[in-house]
């Protein structure tokens, strides 16, 4: 069996390390202030993680059986049970992290929307003039709607491609880009909050108003039950949806024509994320910044793992 065709690795010990730790936090949180979790959408998010990890468990006994763990069929076994594997890892990361999210919301630190539109003033932006020819072309309105809406859709597509086609290092890759620039979103945003474009400057309509409202409600102490299908992205510095796009462009560079659908779709992606999303300009700016504080920090763990011996490469993920 091949380095890149292992299902299970330290990185993912590691990896399942921080979902488990973010998992103990956020039950120590919700305990003790009275919040909770619906328990319809808690067992369904825990039933998608334990039926995957059982179809990787199984697929990657199957594989290692010595009469199959040498043919292409262990080959494909092995590949399969990577990507539920990664499926699994997903759904629990994104969930726990989520909660997470919603907690520190209800910290309430005081609001940083003045000086993110003042620094979109010095940048030159004009966010509600950008809106308004925006929602004023519905072509251009249309193409940025699915492109940003696309995220959702690559989240769950680029693992499964990469993974069936074999490419197990830039799958692994991507898992740690996604975890690093997750944690450490929450890190940056958790002591300046904001509100976002679409509320500070009150021009968004009511179902774009809709996709933040969880905001205020935690902050006033009005919602205490989660319901983990319902969860609304509510981090405005830095944009998520930037660093993503950038990492799902990083995670497809494996291929020629993958790699330029990638940048056409997400340059559309980080084009359509002020007016879309409703972030200031320089919440994209952070964006940028926060993919490349994560991808500079992997690559510095993957340098100092590097063997000292001659000819042999560095890691080119956290595995």
């Amino acid at each position: 069996m091949t380095t890149g065709t292992r299902v299970f690795t330290r990185g993912d010990a590691l990896r399942w390390g921080v979902v488990l730790l973010v998992l103990a936090l956020d039950g120590a949180w919700l305990a003790a202030s009275g919040r909770s979790v619906t328990s319809a959408s808690l067992s369904g998010s825990c039933l998608g993680v334990a039926v995957l990890a059982a179809i990787a468990m199984t697929l990657g006994l199957i594989a290692s059986h010595p009469r199959i763990d040498a043919t292409l069929r262990g080959l494909h076994y092995r590949r399969l049970a990577l990507v539920a594997h990664s499926g699994a890892l997903l759904i629990a990361f994104t969930n726990v992290m989520g909660v997470m999210s919603y907690l520190l919301v209800t910290l309430a630190p005081p609001l940083v929307d003045g000086r993110l539109a003042a620094l979109d003033q010095v940048l030159g932006f004009d966010w509600p003039r950008t809106y308004a020819w925006v929602r004023a072309h519905p072509g251009i309105d249309y193409v940025l709607k699915l492109a940003y809406i696309s995220g959702l859709a690559q989240l769950v597509l680029i693992p499964i491609l990469t993974g069936l086609l074999g490419q197990a290092s830039y799958l692994r890759e991507f898992l740690a880009n996604l975890m690093l620039s997750c944690v450490l979103l929450l890190l940056i945003a958790a002591p300046w909050p904001a509100a976002g474009a679409y509320v500070s400057y009150g021009m968004a309509s009511a179902d774009e108003l809709a996709t933040v409202a969880h905001f205020a409600q935690l902050r006033d102490g009005t919602l205490q039950v989660f319901d983990l299908g319902q969860m609304q992205g509510l981090v405005s510095l830095p944009s998520y949806h930037t660093a993503l796009a950038l990492i799902f462009i990083q995670a497809m560079r494996w291929s020629k024509i993958g790699f330029v659908l990638a940048c056409v779709l997400n340059g559309l992606m980080i084009l359509s994320t002020p007016t879309e999303g409703g972030h200031y300009l320089v919440d994209v700016v952070a964006g940028v910044g926060l993919w490349a504080l994560t991808a500079g920090m992997l690559h510095a763990f993957a340098g100092r793992r590097t063997p000292a011996r001659l000819g042999q490469a560095a890691p080119a993920q956290l595995a």
